[in-house]
């Protein structure tokens, strides 16, 4: 396959975000319709969350597939992938939450800060529990666990 222009590769990421993000958002839609009671409802929202992750899977593959290994890429193989999920998490629980947590204070939203300081703490999980993933599968491997600078972890073994 030949490799898509950068401007086309970050079309495609938008693409993929918004299928994910509707994805989710008809995932959630389905709860709301079955604890209402509209079971009909609920499963049309399923079904077409179901397809829709589909499609943002394919994009994953186009991205994957047709982006050069030296360009922007995120999503490969499982030490990669491993490696992208603890950069995106360390970016959320240490810039993106407490950045939204001081702008929540700022606006006197304290309820709206409190939750995002707990979703702030569960990133942090997040990251310990990849990051342990990434090292433990480094272990096991003659392959580096990503690159140290990318992931902002160690390869210590």
């Amino acid at each position: 396959m030949p490799q898509p222009s950068e401007s086309l590769a970050a079309e495609l990421r938008a693409v993929f975000a918004a299928e994910a993000t509707t994805a989710l958002r008809y995932a959630y839609f389905a709860q709301i319709a079955e604890t209402e009671g509209h079971t009909q409802i609920a499963e049309l929202f399923t079904d077409l969350a179901d397809s829709i992750t589909c499609a943002a899977h394919g994009h994953l593959d186009v991205l994957r597939d047709a982006t050069p290994a030296t360009g922007f890429r995120d999503v490969g193989d499982t030490p990669l992938n491993l490696a992208s999920s603890v950069t995106a998490a360390l970016e959320q629980s240490g810039e993106t939450y407490p950045r939204l947590t001081a702008a929540a204070l700022d606006e006197g939203g304290a309820d709206l800060a409190s939750w995002l300081t707990t979703l702030m703490a569960l990133k942090k999980k997040h990251t310990a529990r990849l990051d342990a993933a990434l090292q433990e599968m480094a272990r096991h491997s003659d392959e580096p666990a990503g690159d140290p600078a990318l992931t902002g972890v160690r390869n210590d073994g």
